[in-house]
């Protein structure tokens, strides 16, 4: 290319690149604003989270019977409890979903850091009735745009992110929606091609990254421990010690952070859930064959609080922590209803402490130290923190009765008590953790 030619060229592309700069920076202004669209509260939503476990068995249900049309039913309730579920996640977000026979509105608001344009983005969507999943109107902030434009460029995009057409498939899965006073039913075609689709769809997880190496060492290293074989279950402190150990011995103060990333995740596969190791990669021992110990470990003899304790720990370390918090609080939500266990503030305190422990084995100023004092010791009191006194089995009236609804001054007074324990273990107390 000739120099006029070239320098042509660059004038054109900086005019492009002012443009659609201006273009997004218009956008971002035109959808902030200063007055949230939704002021709903995430206590009241999560109120009827039992409502839910009816839709995960109706789920469940059309998974198994995949090869067939499927008639899902969503209420109301349902899905504004799913909605609180992530306002309890991420603060700033607050939802809410309104389903009449005319249409179902989806409308969120998203509060900013301070700044001089506005203090909100707005959105909200109308789903009409009728064949195929219809979108009417989409607003975000001033901004009118046309829904089934939208509802193209959105399935166009996640199609692009996925390097696949699964998002394409599912909006096709949609044979057609019928509405009610709040509720709607979902009828959808055969899940089976699409299931299988979604399973083959490999997401860039990075199997040959230093997670995935590290991780399939760590679960090698668990399953190869004597302790795994024996048929009682051992205290999960037997797992942690000489997992710790090895990670130490592997590490420098700048790596033990990444090293205990991979300890956490080969521990969740190994004696949480085998499918854990979908979020790290192909990472088992023995190909096609699942490693886990004998008997799953427990904590205070308990084989529930080491899930919660392992579950927490993992999900920390693949997310935020307020997403891991929201996740154990609305199980024990769904637990009050008939059938559940009843809400347990033992198993919360399971839940924070593997969120505890997650911060501190992967906080450059602690992961060392971490490593430190878990190699010395099995004993469980080291991470996990004293139960006594924190109420179980509370069914929804007994809650109610007791604690009104989360973020009722009672409810943080005890989850405060919780975290007070927690705060007083020999691994909070390593200089550096927060």
């Amino acid at each position: 290319m000739q120099g006029p030619n070239l320098l042509r060229f660059f004038k054109f592309l900086l005019i492009v690149v002012v443009l659609l700069v201006g273009f997004i920076a218009a956008l971002f202004i035109a959808s902030v604003e200063e007055q949230p669209l939704v002021v709903a509260t995430s206590a009241t939503q999560v109120n009827d989270a039992e409502s839910v476990q009816e839709l995960i068995a109706q789920i469940k249900q059309s998974v198994q019977d995949r090869t067939l049309d499927q008639q899902i039913p969503l209420t109301e309730n349902q899905l504004n409890s799913l909605v609180g579920f992530l306002q309890r996640a991420k603060a700033q977000f607050h939802g809410q979903v309104n389903i009449t026979p005319v249409a179902s509105s989806i409308s969120a608001s998203y509060q900013l850091p301070p700044n001089p344009l506005g203090r909100y983005v707005n959105f909200s969507a109308l789903v009409l009735p009728g064949e195929g999943l219809q979108l009417d109107e989409v607003r975000l902030g001033s901004i009118v745009l046309p829904g089934k434009k939208t509802l193209v460029t959105l399935v166009w995009l996640a199609d692009w992110w996925t390097d696949s057409d699964i998002a394409s498939q599912f909006v096709q899965q949609i044979d057609s929606i019928r509405m009610f006073q709040g509720s709607m039913i979902i009828a959808m075609r055969p899940l089976d091609a699409f299931l299988r689709n979604l399973k083959e769809l490999k997401r860039d997880i990075g199997e040959e990254s230093e997670l995935s190496v590290a991780t399939a060492h760590y679960l090698r290293f668990l399953a190869n421990l004597e302790v795994g074989r024996r048929p009682t279950a051992q205290s999960l402190g037997r797992y942690i010690q000489p997992l710790f150990a090895e990670a130490l011995s592997r590490s420098s103060e700048d790596s033990a952070d990444e090293e205990n990333e991979a300890a956490i995740m080969a521990l969740a596969t190994y004696a949480g859930h085998h499918r854990f190791a979908n979020f790290v990669g192909d990472v088992q021992p023995v190909p096609k064959r699942i490693a886990a110990p004998l008997k799953l470990p427990t904590l205070m003899n308990r084989g529930d609080l080491s899930q919660h304790f392992i579950f927490s720990a993992a999900i920390k370390v693949l997310s935020e922590q307020g997403l891991t918090a929201a996740i154990g609080e609305f199980k024990e939500l769904m637990d009050r209803g008939a059938g559940g266990s009843g809400y347990s503030f033992v198993d919360l305190a399971a839940d924070h402490a593997g969120v505890k422990f997650a911060l501190v084995a992967t906080d450059d100023k602690t992961a060392f130290l971490l490593q430190k004092l878990l190699a010395k010791s099995v004993s469980e009191r080291t991470f996990f923190p004293e139960t006594q006194g924190l109420p179980e089995n509370l069914n929804k009236a007994s809650f109610t009765q007791q604690f009104k609804q989360v973020d009722s001054p009672q409810y943080k007074e005890l989850l405060n008590e919780i975290d007070q324990r927690i705060a007083s273990l020999p691994m909070s107390q390593l200089k550096g953790s927060e």
